[in-house]
């Protein structure tokens, strides 16, 4: 960017961003191609796989010859069987994400999330790994949060996003999105937000310069330097 111009409040993306969720997410739908006789995919594949919304993610895995759309919704359906109950087994806070969180808070900055996740489940896993005590702060640091919802367009559209702006009253030119994958890039460039690449989550770093990512960061820790560097938020 010709200028940095100060971030005031963060949206961040969940899987792969905030949360290392992918052997969890592998796990169940592995498990349910096993159930509906189809071949399973390697846990490394399913980070190049996710960030969609699962009826892309069933769609993905599928066969090619295979994806109708009955048997992405079978898929889909039994997914869910496994994941509802098992997505908390081995999914994990990345290495750096409280300490990032509990520095934006301080500094005074409005915090949220959007993924593409389904809202309830959204909702249940910022409660599971982001309620107060675990962040040293008296209440949830995520004002608004929202997931995907069956009467709002999912990332890269732009809608959702500019609604959480407006919850969060800053301008999208300072509001940073920071995600992991193309798709939450180029949500923010559609927004008229400052487009953060974290390139500790599953995305690909070219990519994701590639996509016009304003900032990358490589871990949370360095984004928190950067943060800590900028003048505090009146």
């Amino acid at each position: 960017m010709a200028t940095k111009p100060q971030i005031k409040a963060i949206i961040f993306d969940l899987d792969g961003t905030l949360i290392d969720s992918v052997v969890d997410i592998a796990g169940a739908m592995n498990a349910a191609l096993k159930e509906l006789g189809y071949p399973e995919h390697p846990v490394e594949a399913y980070k190049t796989f996710i960030g969609d919304g699962h009826m892309e993610l069933a769609r993905k895995v599928l066969p090619e010859d295979k994806r109708t759309p009955e048997n992405i919704e079978a898929l889909a359906k039994k997914f869910w069987d496994h994941y509802d109950i098992e997505w908390y087994l081995h999914t994990n806070i990345f290495p750096g994400v409280l300490y990032l969180i509990q520095l934006a808070v301080a500094r005074k900055m409005k915090l949220a999330i959007l993924s593409n996740k389904p809202h309830y489940f959204t909702k249940k896993m910022i409660r599971h790994f982001f309620r107060g005590a675990m962040i040293r702060h008296t209440k949830n640091p995520f004002g608004v949060y929202s997931g995907e919802e069956p009467n709002k367009p999912k990332k890269p559209d732009p809608t959702v996003a500019l609604e959480l702006v407006q919850h969060l009253i800053v301008k999208p030119q300072n509001v940073a999105l920071v995600g992991d994958s193309v798709v939450d890039i180029q949500t923010a460039k559609n927004a008229g937000m400052i487009a953060i690449g974290a390139a500790w989550g599953y995305g690909n770093k070219k990519d994701l310069q590639d996509a016009g990512a304003d900032l990358i960061f490589d871990s949370p820790t360095e984004m928190s330097t950067y943060l800590d560097s900028q003048p505090l938020c009146p």
